[in-house]
């Protein structure tokens, strides 16, 4: 099985290389982005974010000990959970080992699904925006097809953490959450939190910092998850994954290895990014996420 998983992983490197090409740092002025940031808002229409109540309780900090919330953090409308690709995405959930230490293994049903979230990203008008976006800096060369094969080589190419296991990728670390050392890596999609808060897999112990954008916010929090603390964790909440997608992708592209500096709803917003070398030394997202 690992043996075809790596074989696979090198197949999509090769295939995608050579289907379409990508360039890296930069095109983008800072205003370039923050204009890009602004219209990609604009033209995410889902209404998400009036279905997502969020009960921030106490304040705290990343040292305390002490639970300043005794309710849970989010309530969704099942409304939202139905938009088509937050239920794709979370069809996703179940596929993932968050202990770095064991690899994946990824079925053919798996990969269908990775095929069926991207299939709905793309069919978005945030997406669609975000690809005519980085055709027009030079950071893609490609059709629609060709994107799609970036986004799911970047995304769900599966890379070692350590111990020789192929058990992350940069949609499972950002998307979902690891495991790694008794430390929460990743977490900072507020869908996943929602269905860990919901399954009582996660407990929600305070707030320390909110920006409000209109369409969504972005929050900085305090949680425990699988019994592990996460003593500082930040979320994008009530968004869609179509715009965290866009927004993570064109950063790592723009600027890998640094803050990328934007707005929404004239909000300061960062996101930092971190570049990983995967099989056959391609370039990979290890990490990235979001603060203000």
């Amino acid at each position: 099985m690992l043996q075809k998983m790596f074989l696979s992983t090198i197949l999509v490197f090769v295939l995608c290389h050579t289907l379409f090409s990508i360039t890296s740092a930069t095109s983008v002025s800072k205003e370039d982005f923050k204009k890009f940031s602004e219209e990609l808002l604009k033209k995410d229409n889902s209404g998400i974010s009036s279905k997502v109540t969020v009960n921030k309780q106490g304040r705290t900090n990343s040292g305390s000990s002490t639970d300043k919330a005794d309710k849970p953090l989010l309530n969704v409308d099942e409304k939202a959970l139905k938009h088509p690709t937050i239920a794709s995405l979370r069809a996703m959930f179940d596929n993932y080992d968050p202990d770095v230490r064991k690899a994946e293994d990824v079925t053919t049903g798996e990969v269908q699904e990775e095929d069926k979230f991207l299939d709905a990203v793309l069919n978005t008008d945030v997406m669609n925006y975000t690809m005519k976006f980085l055709t027009d800096k030079t950071l893609f060369t490609g059709d629609k097809a060709k994107f799609k094969e970036f986004l799911k080589s970047t995304w769900f190419t599966l890379y070692s953490r350590g111990h020789r296991k192929k058990s992350s990728s940069a949609f499972e670390h950002i998307f979902l959450g690891e495991i790694k050392a008794n430390q929460v890596s990743g977490f900072h999609n507020w869908i996943y939190f929602n269905d860990q808060e919901s399954k009582n897999g996660l407990n929600y112990l305070g707030w320390m910092g909110e920006t409000d954008f209109g369409k969504g916010k972005l929050l900085r929090i305090h949680f425990t998850w699988n019994g592990i603390t996460k003593p500082v964790g930040t979320l994008f909440v009530g968004t869609t994954p179509e715009l965290e997608l866009a927004l993570y992708s064109v950063c790592y592209l723009a600027y890998p290895n640094e803050r990328c500096d934007f707005t929404l709803d004239n909000k300061m917003i960062f996101i930092q990014t971190y570049t990983f070398t995967g099989p056959k030394r391609q370039k990979l997202i290890g990490s990235a996420f979001p603060g203000a």
